[in-house]
Protein backbone atom coordinates (compact mmCIF):
# COMPACT_ATOMS: atom_id res chain seq x y z
CA UNK A 1 0.00 0.00 0.00
CA UNK A 2 2.84 2.37 0.74
CA UNK A 3 4.13 1.78 -2.81
CA UNK A 4 0.77 2.72 -4.34
CA UNK A 5 0.48 5.82 -2.14
CA UNK A 6 4.03 6.83 -3.04
CA UNK A 7 3.36 6.43 -6.74
CA UNK A 8 0.20 8.55 -6.52
CA UNK A 9 2.03 11.25 -4.56
CA UNK A 10 4.88 11.23 -7.11
CA UNK A 11 2.39 11.70 -9.94
CA UNK A 12 0.73 14.54 -8.02
CA UNK A 13 4.11 16.19 -7.43
CA UNK A 14 4.90 16.41 -11.12
CA UNK A 15 1.38 16.99 -12.42
CA UNK A 16 1.62 20.82 -12.37
CA UNK A 17 4.79 20.73 -14.47
CA UNK A 18 3.28 18.19 -16.85
CA UNK A 19 0.08 20.21 -17.22
CA UNK A 20 2.07 23.40 -17.84
CA UNK A 21 4.14 21.71 -20.55
CA UNK A 22 1.14 20.14 -22.24
CA UNK A 23 -1.17 23.15 -22.23
CA UNK A 24 1.33 26.03 -22.61
CA UNK A 25 1.33 25.86 -26.44
CA UNK A 26 -2.43 26.47 -26.45
CA UNK A 27 -2.24 29.61 -24.34
CA UNK A 28 -0.07 32.49 -25.44
CA UNK A 29 0.76 33.83 -21.99
CA UNK A 30 3.84 35.88 -21.23
CA UNK A 31 5.04 35.26 -17.66
CA UNK A 32 6.91 38.04 -15.92
CA UNK A 33 9.67 37.41 -13.43
CA UNK A 34 7.36 38.35 -10.57
CA UNK A 35 4.65 35.92 -11.76
CA UNK A 36 7.24 33.18 -12.27
CA UNK A 37 8.49 33.67 -8.71
CA UNK A 38 4.91 33.48 -7.40
CA UNK A 39 4.26 30.27 -9.37
CA UNK A 40 7.51 28.83 -8.05
CA UNK A 41 6.54 29.63 -4.43
CA UNK A 42 3.13 27.97 -4.87
CA UNK A 43 4.77 24.93 -6.49
CA UNK A 44 7.22 24.62 -3.58
CA UNK A 45 4.29 24.81 -1.13
CA UNK A 46 2.59 22.09 -3.20
CA UNK A 47 5.73 19.89 -3.02
CA UNK A 48 6.05 20.46 0.72
CA UNK A 49 2.41 19.43 1.23
CA UNK A 50 2.94 16.26 -0.80
CA UNK A 51 6.14 15.49 1.13
CA UNK A 52 4.25 15.99 4.41
CA UNK A 53 1.49 13.56 3.33
CA UNK A 54 4.14 11.01 2.30
CA UNK A 55 5.97 11.43 5.60
CA UNK A 56 2.78 10.83 7.60
CA UNK A 57 1.89 7.73 5.52
CA UNK A 58 5.44 6.37 5.85
CA UNK A 59 5.49 6.99 9.61
CA UNK A 60 2.18 5.19 10.01
CA UNK A 61 3.48 2.24 7.98
CA UNK A 62 6.93 2.09 9.58
CA UNK A 63 5.78 2.32 13.19
CA UNK A 64 3.09 -0.38 12.90
CA UNK A 65 4.56 -3.48 14.56
CA UNK A 66 3.31 -7.02 15.16
CA UNK A 67 5.03 -9.21 17.70
CA UNK A 68 4.14 -12.90 17.68
CA UNK A 69 5.55 -14.84 20.63
CA UNK A 70 4.91 -18.35 21.87
CA UNK A 71 2.26 -16.96 24.27
CA UNK A 72 0.55 -14.00 22.59
CA UNK A 73 0.17 -11.71 19.60
CA UNK A 74 0.88 -8.03 20.19
CA UNK A 75 -0.30 -5.44 17.65
CA UNK A 76 1.20 -1.96 17.99
CA UNK A 77 -0.53 0.41 15.58
CA UNK A 78 0.55 3.98 15.05
CA UNK A 79 -2.43 6.25 14.32
CA UNK A 80 -1.13 9.67 13.39
CA UNK A 81 1.95 11.25 14.85
CA UNK A 82 1.07 11.17 18.55
CA UNK A 83 -1.46 8.38 18.89
CA UNK A 84 -0.55 4.73 19.33
CA UNK A 85 -2.79 1.75 20.04
CA UNK A 86 -1.42 -1.48 21.54
CA UNK A 87 -3.55 -4.64 21.49
CA UNK A 88 -2.65 -8.15 22.55
CA UNK A 89 -4.30 -11.51 22.75
CA UNK A 90 -3.23 -14.83 24.14
CA UNK A 91 -2.69 -17.60 21.62
CA UNK A 92 -4.80 -20.09 23.55
CA UNK A 93 -7.84 -17.79 23.17
CA UNK A 94 -7.78 -17.73 19.36
CA UNK A 95 -11.02 -18.92 17.75
CA UNK A 96 -10.48 -18.02 14.10
CA UNK A 97 -7.67 -16.95 11.78
CA UNK A 98 -8.68 -15.53 8.42
CA UNK A 99 -6.46 -14.38 5.55
CA UNK A 100 -7.72 -11.70 3.19
CA UNK A 101 -5.84 -10.99 -0.06
CA UNK A 102 -7.46 -8.33 -2.25
CA UNK A 103 -6.44 -7.45 -5.79
CA UNK A 104 -4.17 -8.73 -8.50
CA UNK A 105 -1.00 -7.05 -7.24
CA UNK A 106 -1.49 -8.34 -3.69
CA UNK A 107 -2.06 -11.84 -5.05
CA UNK A 108 1.02 -11.74 -7.27
CA UNK A 109 3.39 -10.46 -4.61
CA UNK A 110 1.67 -12.41 -1.80
CA UNK A 111 0.55 -9.62 0.52
CA UNK A 112 -2.61 -9.59 2.57
CA UNK A 113 -4.34 -9.03 5.87
CA UNK A 114 -4.66 -11.55 8.69
CA UNK A 115 -7.74 -11.33 10.94
CA UNK A 116 -7.31 -13.04 14.32
CA UNK A 117 -10.52 -13.41 16.33
CA UNK A 118 -10.88 -14.53 19.93
CA UNK A 119 -13.94 -15.63 21.85
CA UNK A 120 -15.70 -13.24 24.14
CA UNK A 121 -15.61 -9.48 24.33
CA UNK A 122 -12.05 -8.89 23.13
CA UNK A 123 -11.76 -7.31 19.74
CA UNK A 124 -10.38 -8.73 16.55
CA UNK A 125 -6.75 -8.01 15.73
CA UNK A 126 -6.07 -7.24 12.08
CA UNK A 127 -2.49 -7.56 10.88
CA UNK A 128 -2.42 -5.43 7.72
CA UNK A 129 -0.20 -5.85 4.66
CA UNK A 130 1.54 -9.00 5.85
CA UNK A 131 4.05 -10.60 3.50
CA UNK A 132 3.26 -14.29 2.87
CA UNK A 133 -0.01 -14.16 4.86
CA UNK A 134 -0.83 -17.85 4.37
CA UNK A 135 2.53 -18.87 5.83
CA UNK A 136 2.02 -16.46 8.74
CA UNK A 137 -1.43 -17.99 9.32
CA UNK A 138 0.16 -21.46 9.48
CA UNK A 139 2.73 -20.25 12.01
CA UNK A 140 0.07 -18.62 14.19
CA UNK A 141 -2.03 -21.81 13.95
CA UNK A 142 0.93 -23.96 14.99
CA UNK A 143 1.70 -21.66 17.92
CA UNK A 144 -1.98 -21.79 18.89
CA UNK A 145 -1.93 -25.60 18.84
CA UNK A 146 1.25 -25.69 20.95
CA UNK A 147 -0.28 -23.27 23.43
CA UNK A 148 -3.40 -25.46 23.76
CA UNK A 149 -1.25 -28.60 24.17
CA UNK A 150 0.85 -26.84 26.81
CA UNK A 151 -2.31 -25.82 28.72
CA UNK A 152 -3.66 -29.39 28.58
CA UNK A 153 -0.38 -30.92 29.75
CA UNK A 154 -0.06 -28.46 32.62
CA UNK A 155 -3.64 -29.16 33.69
CA UNK A 156 -2.97 -32.87 34.10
Amino acid sequence: ILFAESLILLLLAFSPIFLALVFSPYFNIQITAKAFFLILVFYLIWLFTIWLVFFLAWTDYYLDVWVITNERIIDIEQKGMFNREVSSLRLDRIQDITVEVNGILSTLISFGDIHVQTAGQSRKIILKNVAAPYRAKEIIGQLHDRSIDKMKSSAT
